[in-house]
């Protein structure tokens, strides 16, 4: 069956940083996909189901930092290999409403810019 989305998703590799949640050590990684409401991203930190963790987001071609809330919606182990890998989905819970505007200006100009 195939999943229906209301937001775009946008597969584009932005820098993003939390706190590790064992650690308080702020992570790194880049997104897989990103849209309105949430984020998919790698990382080698095991974050479990209802993780509410702090994010921020370098966004590209100078729109500047996005900050929010998230809440990790799902976790999937991708590595075996060497080191654990785990693949990432969180949602967005709290963003300031010109943080909100900056991501949506971002995505929009990003898509409009892959029509031409």
């Amino acid at each position: 069956m195939e999943e229906q989305r209301r937001h775009v998703r946008v597969t584009i590799p932005v820098l993003i940083e939390f706190p590790n949640p064992a650690t308080l050590k702020t992570e790194r990684s880049f997104t897989q996909d990103i849209s309105e409401l949430g984020v998919s991203f790698p990382t080698p930190v095991r974050l479990h189901v209802g993780h509410v963790l702090a994010f921020t987001l370098q966004l590209p071609f100078q729109n500047g930092t996005f900050h929010t809330t998230g809440r990790v919606i799902w976790v999937r182990e991708i590595g075996r290999l060497g080191a654990t890998q785990y693949e990432v989905g969180a949602g967005f819970r709290w963003t300031e409403p010109a943080d909100r505007q900056r991501l949506n200006r971002f995505l929009k100009n990003f898509l409009s810019s892959k029509v031409r």
